[in-house]
């Protein structure tokens, strides 16, 4: 299923990242019976969860550093991870559960030069880390968010929010459509506010 969603939106992916991302998708259903990540389910799950991620970092060529804010079932910092190469990531969530799936996940793939913070982004003091990227998916970037995301970016960094909202959540930020998909990608530095 997964090589054919990366076929049908022209991604190139490498035959061993095709396995650390079944390997990712197989993980989301086995821990989703004992612990609520996701209420997605196959082809669902499969394209909001892997393939938007990775046509994402694709599209935008991501890559420096980058910070998953509330990273919960590990979309999209974890296809971005295994599809780009960052110098470093940070997962951040705050619920243990998921923070310990998180964990479990990134060894298993033998992920590296990922670090899973468990805690809110507010509680992370400020420039102890400064990433390039900022992903948000599943939560919005509300003001106060916004502010707690400056502890952790600079002027440049750029925020990626993946959502179904239609509009922009701040002044300037640019809309990008993923081929097929309800997905709105917005884009914006932390300097444009």
């Amino acid at each position: 299923m997964l090589r054919s969603e990366f076929q049908d939106l022209r991604l190139d992916v490498s035959p061993l990242s095709l396995q650390k991302l079944t390997l990712y998708a197989n993980e989301i259903e086995h821990w989703n019976k004992s612990v609520n990540l996701t209420s997605l389910r196959g082809t669902a799950l499969v394209r909001r969860l892997i393939v938007d991620p990775v046509w994402v970092g694709q599209h935008l060529e991501m890559s420096g550093s980058m910070s998953d804010v509330g990273s919960g079932n590990g979309s999209p910092g974890i296809p971005l991870c295994i599809t780009r190469r960052f110098s470093s990531a940070h997962l951040i969530e705050p619920r243990m559960k998921r923070a310990v799936f998180l964990r479990h996940v990134v060894a298993k793939a033998g992920l590296e030069g990922i670090t899973v913070d468990k805690c809110r982004v507010e509680e992370i003091p400020p420039k102890v880390l400064l990433s390039d990227w900022i992903t948000l998916q599943a939560i919005g970037p509300t003001p106060e968010l916004i502010e707690a995301l400056r502890g952790i970016g600079s002027e440049t960094t750029r925020v990626v929010w993946i959502t179904s909202i239609p509009a922009a959540p701040v002044a300037g930020a640019e809309l990008q459509e993923i081929p097929g998909s309800g997905t709105k990608i917005w884009v914006f530095r932390l300097g444009q506010l």
